[in-house]
């Protein structure tokens, strides 16, 4: 650890950064109603001077009471930042799991899930799941993302105690501007963009703005490619001196071909002896497959009240579609009681298809109303707002089974629902094998489950100016929150399942920030927790309730340059009580994980972190953070781990050309495992796994042909570092990305 800080230090003080001015960086501003700019990003930055993240105010990063990370439009095209599972990656105190190669991937914070993300404030479907858009996000539509560290839940959605996501789409100016860029890579990567601000008035009160993105590649696994495409059309109109109209249509998809079912290269040979395989090992069927497809349409008026108060009401909705037919030869533990868990041997002998078929749609309707402005109280002025939000979502899962008739696979019936588990498939010879075996043979009947979720409240926040340097931020919501499932048969009978989860909850937030110095402010924050926990079962297959518990933060923060260079220090804990712990067995009927409610979790930890311009031409972002978690049998996340990126323009003759760099180093882990090793005779060792550390190491250069044409080229993994993004889950493991890299131009006009 100490010789990948050491080499951070080093990284980071001959690099640094310039880059072109966005589309946005001219504003439309009304009589005391600023439209576009205000959460925008703007050319040539790290940093953003304003968030509105935290409670809905807009208050600089250094005024927030809580552990704000930015991640610009810049930092993106740096990094080649492409999905929101690239933006966590390289951010302050996010770990990422992958569970399997087709985009599922859990984000975490904290020592605990992230389950909020929103885009323009509304909640979306970015967890990871069969029907959940996970890393489908694609960045080339957002002007940048900001990730709220500690439970967050006043405006919205629930109190994770390890953050929220939140992501700014791309909006129209009042100029005529765009770009286009060509990105070619290893692996036979493809990926166009273009994003045109047009003007439809010759005074740009009515403006458009048009973003289209599309990628095709393959990858370093055999028979593995990936398909994106992603659309945004936002049109925004003023509508007199102090209204604002935006309404616009996005659409993702994402297609993965040769995708995995969870970990796919075994860890352990038949005996119980260590397998070497080549990272290229893709034990996938060649018909195996994951689609995601995601529309959402959405608007918002921005209306101004007079005396700077301003109301805002915005609405999305967001309707969804999955499709995974998923067929692998790995270890299943659900096969394990009948002999055999699908482990393979030397000569080829041992492995099952392991198979599953699954469809489902998501619809999901967001509302936010909210005013906000100055007050003056007592001689001095504060900041209040008053809102009230939700949304109510419905994911249809349709059913498949031997029962239903409507899946099987060469004639051979399920092992449950339309899974097959190490069970009635073999595979002659896996050294051999090309990934061509019988398919799916599935349709559709009525026969589906239906889950409802509505949160809605109403929330109040404010900050109030006690004395010129001690400010007070107070806040509170309170909101109702249930879930239920409905049933249909292939009939198309309905049922009503009894409402699970309904709970009324208070959350109430408080922070206090001290400007003790000219540049530096000395903050304390806390928040409860209220985190329900999605479709986590125990042995009686009944959810568990959600997480509860309080989330505590204190710190100090600097702002140099009028907010072009941030940094921070924060301390924090967590106490979590119902916090679900995988009990490393399967629920004989549903093939689901089981687990159990945990009490007394505690995580604590500290972060830090800087972000800015350093000086002309060297931008860098850089975080540590470190973590311990207690009360759990084991510690999966790393207890120590660190974000670098830098650029330098360099000066006088060469200043056409960008060079930059970047680590990620995290140390060591435990993970879970089940079965677990074979120890023969139907015997397995479930021990937890040691996974180590590791350290990345990222190049980039770009130089400038033209004032509006750029050529690029990133290179990540350098060193050709072999680690994992999974280790132990189906006892087998996800090899992370070897040396790649991609060479792109970028125009602008």
């Amino acid at each position: 650890m100490r010789r990948a800080l050491a080499l951070a230090v080093a990284l980071a003080l001959p690099l640094a950064a310039h880059a072109e001015a966005p589309v946005d960086a001219n504003p439309t501003t009304l009589d005391g109603l600023e439209v576009t700019a205000r959460r925008q990003s703007q050319a040539d930055s790290y940093t953003l001077p304003v968030s509105r993240a935290a409670i809905g105010l807009d208050l600089s990063v250094r005024q927030t009471p809580q552990s704000v990370t930015s991640v610009t439009r810049q930092q993106m095209d740096d990094l080649q930042i492409e999905s929101i599972d690239d933006v966590l990656t390289s951010t302050t105190g996010i770990t990422t799991y992958s569970l399997d190669n087709a985009g599922r991937t859990t984000f975490r914070a904290r020592g605990f899930d992230i389950g909020n993300f929103k885009v323009d404030g509304m909640l979306v479907n970015g967890a990871s799941s069969f029907s959940g858009g996970g890393a489908a996000l694609n960045m080339d539509l957002y002007d940048h993302v900001q990730v709220v560290r500690g439970a967050n839940g006043l405006l919205g959605g629930t109190g994770d105690p390890s953050a929220t996501v939140y992501l700014e789409r791309k909006r129209p100016t009042a100029d005529f501007g765009g770009a286009a860029a060509l990105t070619l890579g290893s692996h036979d990567k493809r990926r166009l963009m273009g994003d045109v601000n047009v003007p439809l008035t010759a005074d740009g009160r009515v403006r458009s703005r048009f973003v289209v993105s599309a990628e095709d590649s393959d990858t370093f696994r055999q028979r593995e490619d990936i398909q994106r495409l992603a659309g945004l059309a936002s049109f925004e109109a003023d509508l007199g001196s102090a209204t604002v109209l935006n309404l616009g249509v996005q659409y993702e998809r994402t297609r993965n071909g040769g995708a995995s079912w969870g970990s796919n290269v075994p860890i352990w040979w038949a005996d119980g002896s260590r397998a070497q395989l080549s990272r290229s090992t893709n034990p996938a069927a060649d018909w195996s497959l994951a689609k995601r497809d995601n529309t959402t349409v959405f608007g918002s008026v921005e209306q101004g009240l007079g005396a700077d108060w301003t109301l805002r009401v915005a609405f999305a909705h967001d309707s969804g579609e999955s499709f995974t037919n998923y067929g692998v030869a790995k270890v299943n533990n659900a096969a394990r009681n009948q002999g055999f868990a699908g482990f393979w041997n030397p000569d080829g002998s041992g492995a099952f298809l392991n198979a599953i078929h699954s469809e489902s749609e998501t619809r999901r309707d967001n509302l936010d109303i909210s005013a906000s402005g100055p007050l003056q109280l007592f001689g001095r002025e504060h900041q209040l707002m008053v809102g009230f939000n939700g949304y109510r979502s419905e994911i249809t899962d349709y059913s498949f089974s031997a029962a239903l008739g409507n899946c099987t696979i060469a004639g051979v019936a399920p092992w449950s629902g339309c899974q097959y588990r190490a069970v009635g498939l073999p595979i002659a010879d896996w050294r051999s094998w090309d990934g061509s075996y019988a398919g799916f043979e599935t349709f559709r009947t009525p026969a589906r489950s239906k889950t409802i979720t509505e949160n809605l409240g109403g929330y109040l926040a404010g900050r109030f100016s006690l004395a010129d340097p001690l400010s007070l931020v107070l806040g509170t919501r309170v909101s109702n929150y249930k879930t239920y499932t409905q049933t249909y048969t292939q009939a198309d009978v309905r049922t009503r399942g009894a409402a699970s989860g309904e709970q009324q909850v208070v959350t109430p937030y408080a922070g206090l920030v001290w400007d003790f110095a000219a540049n530096y402010s000395a903050y304390v924050s806390y928040t409860d927790v209220f985190s329900p926990q999605g479709n986590v079962r125990d042995a009686n297959d009944t959810l568990l309730d959600p997480v509860t518990g309080k989330s505590y933060e204190a710190g100090i923060k600097g702002e140099w340059a009028d907010g072009a260079l941030n940094a921070a220090l924060a301390l924090f804990r967590n106490e979590q009580n119902n916090v679900a712990e995988s009990t490393g067995e399967v629920h004989p009927d549903t093939g689901l994980t089981i687990y159990r409610a945990v009490d007394g979790v505690k995580s604590k930890g500290a972060d830090l972190e800087i972000s800015g311009r350093l000086a002309q031409g060297w931008n860098v972002y850089a975080g540590y953070t470190w973590l311990q978690v207690d009360g759990l049998s084991y510690q999966q996340d790393p207890r120590h781990l660190l974000r670098l990126n830098t650029t330098w323009t360099l000066p006088g003759a060469l200043s056409k050309l960008t060079i930059g760099g970047g680590l990620s180093v995290q140390s060591g882990t435990v993970m879970s495992t089940n079965p677990g090793r074979p120890l023969g005779g139907g015997r397995y060792d479930a021990s937890n796994l040691p996974m180590g550390g590791y350290t990345l190491v990222n190049l980039m250069a770009r130089y400038a042909l033209t004032d509006t044409v750029q050529l690029a080229v990133n290179v990540n993994n350098l060193t050709d570092k072999t680690y994992y993004t999974q280790y132990g889950f189906y006892d087998g493991l996800i090899f992370g990305e070897p040396r790649s890299t991609t060479f792109s131009v970028r125009a602008r006009f």
